[in-house]
């Protein structure tokens, strides 16, 4: 798999985590995660709706910007070396008089 295809399934990963956090904070309600670590309360569907909204909505959309940055920048590295490799001369043999 490639980094880029990855990097797009964890967005829509983080996608899903922010609407399952806004449908969440919208109900106003707390239902306590099954799990003493409350990991599961950063897929949006347990927690506290003030630590949702203060603390969880904003820090995944922070990773997802950075994803999304992550992603432009291995776009315009392929896009730099398809030019790179445009540039180069084809099949000249250098150096044979």
């Amino acid at each position: 798999m490639n980094k880029g295809r990855k990097i797009k399934e964890q967005i829509e990963m983080l996608d899903q985590h922010l609407a399952a956090a806004g449908d969440y904070v919208a109900r106003t309600v707390n239902v306590r995660g099954s799990s003493w670590l409350h990991l599961s309360d950063w897929e949006g569907k347990s927690g506290h709706p003030l630590w949702m909204k203060n603390h969880m909505i904003p820090s995944t959309k922070r990773a997802r910007a950075e994803k999304e940055r992550a992603l432009e920048r291995i776009n315009t590295k392929s896009k730099e070396e398809r030019l790179k490799q445009q540039r180069r001369p084809k099949s000249k043999t250098w150096g044979t008089a």
